[in-house]
């Protein structure tokens, strides 16, 4: 944990931090990474990433980092919290869609199964993506507002903390650089 801790911090420190950017290019990079990590697109978030942030004009790296929030480890239950809070929001509180046993499988189809019995490479066979679409379909409402709704609540704080930190950073830099200069 430890080194993972380490490492995040470096990317920040080092690719954030010291990028040749604008604090709000960067700050914009950072919300850009915040709202497309808890969408379900696991696999595209880096393309969807780098295209969207070419058009807003956004860093192209700073929000990297943070679309590694969703993973083949943690998508299960930030997917699952991502509905929750849809769930929760389109249907004005507790009490909406109950999610079964039973309605997962039929979500799921024959894909739940083959998962369940290691048959992975069904993962490779059309009726796989089919059972995938048409759950994201069953599920897409909820999930693709709570995804936007975490990203938001997410981004937006990030954005402004990414937008001080960086120009904190070069300010204390930039006293420490004259500090060092000899008086004439």
């Amino acid at each position: 944990m430890r080194s993972l801790w380490r490492r995040f911090r470096d990317v920040v420190v080092h690719r954030i931090l010291h990028a040749d950017d604008t604090p709000h290019r960067l700050a914009l990079g950072v919300l850009l990474g915040f709202l497309i990590a808890p969408t379900p697109t696991l696999g595209l978030q880096i393309v969807i990433y780098v295209g969207v942030a070419t058009m807003i004009g956004a860093n192209k790296f700073a929000g990297v980092p943070f679309l590694f929030i969703s993973n083949p480890f943690t998508a299960v239950p930030l997917y699952w919290f991502v509905w929750k809070v849809g769930d929760y929001a389109l249907n004005f509180g507790p009490g909406g869609r109950a999610v079964t046993e039973q309605t997962v499988s039929n979500w799921l189809g024959d894909t739940g199964r083959a998962i369940q019995n290691s048959d992975w490479e069904s993962v490779l066979a059309w009726e796989f993506w089919s059972d995938v679409g048409r759950m994201l379909v069953s599920t897409g409402g909820e999930l693709w507002f709570g995804a936007l709704l975490v990203g938001l609540l997410t981004g937006l704080p990030a954005y402004f903390f990414t937008r001080w930190g960086v120009g904190a950073f070069r300010e204390a830099r930039e006293a420490r650089r004259l500090s060092r200069v000899p008086p004439e």
